[in-house]
């Protein structure tokens, strides 16, 4: 299949939801759903073509579940089905585009722990210790998990 009729494929299935689109300079994107509004690169490129099929993961809302879900879940999910749509598509995923994804979501599961850090390890908030010892036991996990063993 050629990048245009994908293209215009994910450009009618956002459009199909009553988003309107809006094309952005570079490989960025952005969902405004109480808006209805989805930013998305020109789809000329196999990664442009990436980052819409990210954007519309949100636009389907099939990343979402009921109640308050974790952002570093929410961009897992939109990642995942970013890769399933491309290999539907018949397009392989650039190497850049998954290198790319692992940083998103280890920046999003690392924002929490330095935002935790700065309140109350900086602000001398740590009585006896306490929270340092769940600050280190919680690293110990971490690096148990490894980003690199996630499958797209």
């Amino acid at each position: 299949m050629e990048i245009k009729k994908a293209a215009e494929m994910i450009e009618k299935e956002i459009k199909a939801k009553g988003f309107s689109i809006e094309y952005t300079k570079g490989l960025t994107g952005k969902v405004y759903s109480a808006a209805k509004r989805c930013f998305i690169p020109y789809i000329l490129t196999r990664k442009s073509l990436y980052v819409a099929c990210h954007q519309l993961s949100h636009v389907l809302g099939n990343v979402y579940i009921k109640g308050k879900s974790k952002r570093d879940l929410i961009e897992l999910r939109a990642e995942e089905y970013a890769h399933k749509k491309m290999k539907e598509l018949g397009f392989s995923v650039p190497r850049e585009m998954t290198e790319r994804a692992t940083k998103l979501i280890g920046r999003k599961i690392s924002r929490p722990k330095k935002r935790f850090l700065r309140l109350y390890l900086n602000q001398k908030k740590s009585v006896g210790g306490k929270l340092q010892k769940i600050w280190e036991d919680q690293n110990k996990k971490d690096q148990e998990i490894k980003l690199e063993g996630i499958n797209f």
